[in-house]
């Protein structure tokens, strides 16, 4: 009787014990991303080479993908240590190196600014997830049809923007998207906390913390719109919709 009465207090611990490690481990490849990105973009050696190699950025960042499904649906390499904290960083490394061939073009300010934010973002959103009285894992089914919505208008207005370069669609379309990820990051910090009717083991924290730094990227790419490219000098509408900061970028060639 002893024993019933105290497992839902050990129970919680135990779910409080994995959402720390989880946060930490989030909170640690958040903190070492700005590090290493800031360090590439300050670097002109390696600035200057991931802006000539930008194929280099395409192929780490595919691998990443490529696995993290592996470790998704291969539950042994998640739960063998050290092996899940091999394969778990080299995929995290892939994803700092595939995107560094965005950041190393980016506004440095905007960089770190946006970076923060978007941290912030995040922040809110895991802690509104974790508060809010209704249990979104539950409703997994209306979840997967909302983001097809939101992919669904996402699609239009960004085809708008391509298309027929109409003003604010792109802000439109990130909008659509920015719905969809903070739903599933609010999701995520539920199956993380636990307490409701799905959650993620409490040993698997790793892809837990994979999953929370990509929720993060699919928000902070949107900052690379704002960054240089070739298109700027046909686009009629840049001064109304493009970058406030500019900085030593803005003087190479193409960029002017």
């Amino acid at each position: 009787m002893e024993d019933l009465q105290s497992q839902p207090y050990y129970y919680k611990l135990e779910r409080r014990k994995f959402a720390c490690i989880t946060y930490t481990v989030t909170g640690c490849f958040l903190l070492f991303a700005l590090i290493q990105w800031f360090m590439f973009h300050l670097l002109e050696d390696i600035n200057t080479y991931f802006t000539r190699n930008y194929w280099l950025g395409i192929v780490f960042f595919i691998f990443s993908l490529l696995l993290i499904v592996v470790f998704i649906f291969f539950e042994d390499l998640r739960f063998s240590a050290p092996v899940n904290w091999i394969i778990a960083i080299i995929i995290y490394e892939c994803i700092i190196v595939g995107v560094t061939s965005l950041i190393v073009r980016h506004y440095k300010y905007q960089l770190i600014m946006s970076f923060l934010i978007w941290t912030f973002v995040l922040l809110v959103f895991l802690v509104f997830g974790s508060f809010i009285p209704h249990d979104l894992t539950v409703d997994i089914v209306v979840l997967v049809v909302f983001a097809i919505l939101c992919l669904i208008g996402a699609m239009y207005f960004l085809m708008l923007h391509i298309v027929s370069n109409v003003p604010y669609t792109f802000f439109v379309y990130r909008a659509f998207v920015l719905f969809s990820v903070v739903t599933f990051i609010m999701y995520h910090a539920q199956i993380i906390n636990g307490g409701r009717f799905a959650e993620i083991r409490d040993n698997d924290y790793l892809l837990a913390s994979l999953i929370l730094f990509y929720d993060f990227l699919l928000m902070y790419l949107f900052t690379f719109q704002f960054a240089p490219k070739w298109s700027d000098l046909c686009d009629v509408h840049r001064n109304t919709t493009g970058a406030l900061i500019l900085d030593r970028h803005i003087n190479l060639p193409g960029y002017s």
